[in-house]
């Protein structure tokens, strides 16, 4: 299967990094990590889920859950550099930016987890 290319078509400039897995950016370039070349499929599917970001590509209608995804999985176990997607904040060249989505996220698991913990010890 060949890799799609948006960068002609849709005025996209796609980067590949080595750290990551993929962003999408105001001034509408898109990043993406090159280890994901090594699977099409994959490479593609993860390219359209960053162009549905964009306003003027909604591709939301055309994902599925498919088990082309499953190598997602063990590419983000086994490159750590990519874990960086996880943190809330993150350095972005000369910016930093956060996620409120994955602060909020985080906070809510936090006090979940102490809570069970305090239950645990009282239980035991």
């Amino acid at each position: 299967m060949k890799v799609l290319s948006y960068n002609k078509e849709l005025k996209h400039k796609v980067i590949y990094t080595n750290s990551g897995l993929a962003n999408v950016f105001d001034d509408g370039h898109i990043e993406i990590n090159k280890k994901l070349l090594k699977y099409p499929k994959l490479h593609n599917y993860i390219l359209k889920h960053e162009l549905g970001h964009k306003k003027e590509f909604d591709l939301s209608h055309e994902f599925k859950f498919g088990w082309e995804i499953i190598p997602l999985f063990f590419i983000f176990i086994f490159t750590p550099s990519m874990w960086v997607d996880l943190l809330p904040v993150q350095r972005k060249g000369k910016y930093i930016v956060y996620d409120l989505n994955m602060i909020i996220l985080y906070s809510i698991s936090s006090i979940l987890i102490i809570i069970l913990i305090f239950i645990l010890i009282k239980i035991l």
